[in-house]
This record gives C-alpha cells, structure tokens and sequence, in this order.
C-alpha cells in the first residue's frame, strides 16, 4: 500500500500524504488570489504617478520662481517716521472733524505683518480698515480721510472703536529705484472688548487667522 494511514477516533481512515498535497494546492490557490489583485493595485499606482509628475513638477517649479522672482523685485522696509506722520494727520482729521479722538496702538502685530505681505504682493492688505500705496506719506490721501472721518455707534449711540494703529512700509524697486509706500491704517475697539471677542465669541481674523495669510518674509516683522 506505500501510504500511511491511521484512524481518526476509530471512525475514518485519514491518508496524510493525500491532505497534504490537497493544503498545498489550496494555499498556493490563495496564494496566487491575494498576490493578483495586490499586483494590479500597485500597476495601478505606478500608472497614476507617471502620469501626474510631469504636472507636479511644472506646478512646484513655477510657483517659487513667481514668488522669488517678485520678491527679488521689491525692498521692503517699515518706516516708523513715516508712521508717526500719517498718525498726526490721521488725527488732524479726526479733530478737525471734531470727532472723539482714538488711542493710538504703536505696535500692532497683524497690522505691521500684513502690511508688510501687502507691500511685498502688491496686493491690498487684509488687515485693517484702510489700505493704499503712495509716493507721499506726509500727504492727506482720499483713503486716510475716510478712514479717520469714519465714526460708527454702538447700539447706544457710543463710538463703536477707542482705538487705531498705522503701519508704513517702505518699498523700492530694485530694478528702477522708485521708491513708494504701502500704508495700512486699523481701527480697534477697547482691548477688554478685543479680548471678550477672541476668547468668548467666534474665532475672529484678528485674533490668530491672520497668521495664516502673512508672506514667510513678512513673519515676526
């Protein structure tokens, strides 16, 4: 007979050459199952990325040459004198117009930062109430006249901001030399009202949104 056979409780007979042959076909069957699929997941895959590196690696080499070609283009660099003489027209007008006057905030974070992303872009600032380039700071300019004329009420018929904060930025070309100025003026309630607003309220952008908006270069400025 060759095979060896032995009973399992005194019932069958069990041929274990038999099973074994029988196992190994049924694993290398599952084998071959799991290993098909698993290889067309990962042709899949490999197809997928070929396709979309070429159009990668145009995206992430177009996107820093702008920025650092613009970038390369423009010298910035915040002009304190610059602040305290639009602040005095800021509030030449405001008491000229006979309207309550404004503490002035002299470091504003999101304002300053903001600015600073605005004069790098050439966009407008997000930060503020008033933003505007010019070749002249010292001078009155439509946008400062109506940013410090401006006097909103509360529901009581009290101004609804106590406060103010100017940022100037200096910008030269540095393939012309022109030189101009990227002003940025915000109004502000108290600091007790800021405070409840952050903490109490919906997050609001001044209270940390704006970070996320701020150019690398600009960052901690």
């Amino acid at each position: 007979m060759g095979r060896p056979k032995y009973l399992i409780l005194g019932l069958f007979t069990v041929d274990f050459k038999l099973i074994l042959c029988v196992l190994t076909s049924v694993g290398r069957m599952v084998e071959a199952a799991s290993v098909k699929p698993l290889n067309l997941r990962i042709g899949t895959l490999l197809c997928s990325a070929l396709a979309f590196a070429p159009l990668a690696a145009a995206a992430q080499e177009a996107a820093p040459t702008t920025k650092q070609g613009h970038t390369e283009q423009q010298a910035v660099t915040r002009d304190k004198e610059k602040e305290d003489q639009v602040a005095k027209l800021f509030e030449g007008i405001r008491a000229d117009a006979k309207l309550p006057k404004l503490e002035r905030i002299r470091h504003r974070a999101d304002l300053e930062q903001g600015v600073c992303t605005s004069a790098l872009t050439g966009q407008p600032s997000k930060q503020g109430a008033a933003s505007y380039m010019t070749g002249d700071p010292e001078s009155i300019t439509p946008e400062l006249k109506s940013i410090a004329a401006s006097n909103r009420l509360d529901p009581h018929n009290k101004p609804w901001y106590a406060r103010y904060s100017v940022a100037v930025w200096r910008v030269k070309d540095s393939q012309s030399g022109k030189v101009a100025y990227r002003v940025g003026v915000g109004l502000y309630e108290t600091g007790l009202a800021e405070f409840v607003d952050c903490h109490f309220t919906d997050d609001v952008h001044y209270c940390g949104k704006w970070k996320e908006s701020v150019a690398p270069p600009c960052r901690g400025r």
